[in-house]
């Protein structure tokens, strides 16, 4: 009895767990900036998630579509300014410039509305040493468990991309080297995977279903190749997939092999996890925004951030598999595991509603 209770207290310690933190207030909250220097002038546009800011300043009663969003941050301009105003700064040489908020308009990313925010700055010259401080969502006022802004710059003294979150709000336009950036989108390639509940609950429903270590490696390194060309070729390569399709498509994906697990139906994993991988890379590729030429460092940039998302989902593996393997030495392991992949199967069919009938 008492094993019993222990293996039935780890698998709901695992999706339970998982359960709670998908129905918390944000898990983790993604935004988006182009920063760009002319002259004495620096526009700044940041993209916000609507629900997000309006957690964090009041856009009024519930809203149904982008017509009302749009209204809603436009009456509320203001107090959006005031919130922005010591979060979002730009300095030469320590030197605050003066800001205001020209624009709001609202825009759709991975199937979530965004706030477009047109920020300008009027600096006391065009030469120095620019800097950058990004401090919106703190973690202290509760409003998102974390949060990460992906930043393209393009100044005088430089261009190219950084990533602000809870461990960097400061930056020195020229201070960036390949080093530091690689280290930033290796670790938002760690928190993609490891806080995207949809892409872990596949990754479990993969091991889940594994017979053994050799298979599940294989299936594994299906899945990054799969998730690693449309990545790409996304970022790259110009393929463009409206999230509208991706996003219930990757939830039907959990469902799918949780089902397969169910049935004993895995011979023909290999393709499949093939062709799930595909969409989960459309997936991955949505949490960033390039808009620059190919270079070097945006080389770099990518393969960091796609080495993170390798790293992230072996931590994954390194957690779970051991647990199920325990849990299959048990007497209770058939329904201990078919429990444990019936959570995930309903899971992905949830999310697959969700998105397909409620978006």
């Amino acid at each position: 009895m008492r094993r019993l209770l222990v293996v039935f207290g780890l698998v709901g310690l695992l999706f339970v767990g998982g359960a709670s933190s998908a129905s918390a207030h944000v898990i983790a909250s993604t935004g988006y900036s182009t920063v760009h220097q002319d002259g004495s002038r620096v526009t700044w546009l940041l993209s916000l998630e609507y629900d997000v800011l309006g957690r964090a300043v009041d856009l009024g009663g519930p809203v149904t579509d982008d017509g009302q969003r749009a209204q809603a941050l436009d009456n509320a301009k203001e107090r959006i300014a005031g919130y922005l105003h010591d979060r979002v700064v730009v300095s030469v040489d320590g030197a605050a410039c003066e800001s205001a908020l020209e624009t709001t308009s609202v825009g759709q990313r991975a199937t979530k509305a965004y706030a477009d925010l047109g920020l300008v700055f009027d600096c006391p010259g065009s030469t120095g040493a620019f800097s950058l401080r990004y401090d919106v969502f703190d973690t202290a006022e509760a409003v998102a468990d974390d949060h990460t802004n992906l930043a393209e710059y393009a100044f005088a003294g430089g261009s190219g991309r950084t990533v602000f979150d809870r461990s960097h709000h400061d930056f020195g336009v020229g201070d960036n080297t390949m080093a530091s950036s690689s280290v930033q989108f290796g670790k938002m390639g760690v928190e993609h995977i490891l806080l995207g509940l949809d892409h872990v609950l596949f990754v479990v429903a993969l091991i889940l279903g594994a017979a053994s270590l050799r298979s599940l490696l294989q299936v594994i390194s299906m899945f990054t190749v799969a998730h690693s060309v449309t990545l790409v070729s996304t970022l790259l390569g110009g393929l463009s997939v409206p999230a509208v399709i991706v996003e219930p498509l990757i939830a039907l994906s959990i469902a799918f092999v949780a089902v397969e697990n169910l049935l004993g139906s895995t011979r023909h994993r290999l393709p499949v996890v093939f062709g799930f991988g595909l969409l989960h890379g459309l997936g991955f590729a949505g949490s960033l925004r390039i808009t620059d030429q190919v270079s070097p460092e945006l080389l770099v940039s990518l393969l960091s951030f796609n080495v993170g998302i390798e790293t992230g989902q072996a931590l994954l593996l390194l957690a779970v598999f051991p647990l199920v393997l325990l849990i299959r030495r048990t007497r209770v392991a058939v329904p201990a595991v078919r429990s444990a992949t019936g959570v995930v199967a309903a899971f992905g069919l949830y999310w697959f509603a969700e998105r397909f009938f409620l978006t």
